[in-house]
């Protein structure tokens, strides 16, 4: 018989990988929560770390105990995720401002009939754009901002995780702000 290659896989490392899942899911939960506060999140967190570990596993090199890289890689899994979190909540606040600007001027626009058909081609392009996000996206969008939904709402709502509307949020902003750059004015693009 030939030597084992890298990539197949034995019923004896598929046991270990789930005991070891086993035995610290839960417990990493919990500190994932302490940085996350949130269950979701928190999960997602700890399975990130665990598929990162079993993609590696023919290449780690663990130096301290195995529970302690764990909960090592759990903490600074947060904390990247926490770093990831504000900057999509910034994306979303400026990109939210914008399109809030955008129904300001609309409405400003409304004075003349020059500006009433400009507002009316603006209007026009906002709901093309938002008609052509995915359908999860265009939903999610439209609860938050149509709806008045917070993220966590929406979630709730949808059953999924904030950290997947948030995603789908930072996408659907992305896309319109693409789809109505010709459209709104370009001061309303700079940071």
């Amino acid at each position: 018989m030939g030597k084992r290659k890298e990539n197949s896989l034995t019923n004896h490392e598929l046991t270990l990988f789930h005991e070891l899942y086993s035995e610290y899911f839960s417990a990493l939960c919990v500190y994932a929560m302490k940085f996350t506060r949130s269950k979701d999140s928190a999960e997602e967190v700890v399975q990130d770390v665990f598929v990162n570990l079993w993609e590696k596993r023919f290449t780690l090199v663990v130096n301290s105990s195995l529970r302690a890289y764990l909960f090592t890689a759990v903490r600074n899994q947060s904390l990247n995720y926490l770093k990831h979190l504000q900057v999509i909540n910034e994306y979303n606040s400026y990109y939210s401002d914008m399109l809030n600007d955008a129904g300001y001027y609309y409405s400003l626009s409304q004075e003349t009939g020059a500006s009433l058909l400009m507002a009316s081609e603006l209007e026009k392009k906002i709901e093309e754009a938002v008609d052509s996000l995915p359908k999860e996206c265009r939903r999610i969008f439209l609860l938050s901002r149509h709806d008045g939904l917070k993220n966590q709402e929406i979630a709730d709502e949808l059953g999924i995780s904030v950290n997947t509307v948030q995603k789908q949020m930072s996408i659907a902003l992305g896309r319109l702000k693409i789809a109505l750059k010709n459209y709104l004015p370009s001061f309303l693009f700079c940071i």
